[in-house]
């Protein structure tokens, strides 16, 4: 079986992230789930895509504005590369500035990329807001990244918490949490989490009509 990347990540919107954790954890799958410091700018609204990965560092010494501008250009040309059904994950521990901001959110918004998972610093926040463009960010910081900061690779696995993320893998984040599943095993994944959802659907109709958790386990095999 071969999903195409566009219906993949359709369907896994469609999903929620408890329910595909489940589905790793009968698969007898890693749950691969990012630190909770990771916060939603919209709570209610749940991503899902591919990884694009950034690296990043701080510059020290600092230095001048030209020779900044010309370090942070590899950066910039990121968001011209970043494909539909995207998902931005960016990296940059120890550093002070702002590392994602709403110029770039909105580049990024422009060519599909569906959201963005910053291990750093979120900056603009009301023009993101404007835009709607979901973003899990580690902190805030209005400082301006220009002969500060740098992206050092980018595409190459990156690491938050104890998880490492490769390029496209899919992200599924929402108010729960953010979740990797690793692309090779994303098909088999999905097609599990959205049995479990099924299940869930029959066994919430009837714990609505007062039927107890146990026998709906016994039942449906879910809870």
């Amino acid at each position: 079986m071969s999903i195409p990347p566009a219906e993949l990540c359709a369907r896994y919107r469609r999903l929620y992230v408890p329910a595909v954790c489940d589905a790793l954890y009968w698969m007898g799958l890693p749950e691969q789930v990012l630190p909770s410091y990771l916060r939603p700018l919209f709570p209610e609204q749940r991503i899902a895509g591919l990884a694009h990965t950034v690296q990043g560092a701080p510059i020290e010494p600092r230095i001048g504005r030209e020779p900044g501008i010309e370090r942070i250009t590899s950066y910039l040309q990121v968001f011209e590369n970043l494909a539909p059904d995207s998902v931005l994950v960016s990296v940059s521990p120890d550093t002070h500035v702002g590392h994602l901001g709403e110029l770039c959110c909105n580049s990024a918004w422009q060519h599909g990329c569906v959201g963005a998972i910053l291990d750093g610093n979120l900056r603009d926040i009301e023009g993101i807001r404007d835009i709607g463009f979901q973003v899990f960010y580690r902190d805030l910081s209005p400082l301006n990244a220009i002969g500060r900061w740098e992206m050092v690779s980018s595409q190459v696995p990156v690491t938050i918490g104890d998880v490492t993320v490769h390029p496209g893998d899919v992200i599924l984040a929402e108010f729960d949490g953010i979740l990797v599943i690793p692309r090779d095993d994303a098909e088999r994944v999905l097609v599990r989490a959205e049995e479990i959802v099924g299940a869930e659907e029959m066994v919430r109709a009837e714990m609505r009509e007062g039927e107890s958790p146990l026998a709906g386990l016994e039942r449906h095999g879910y809870i």
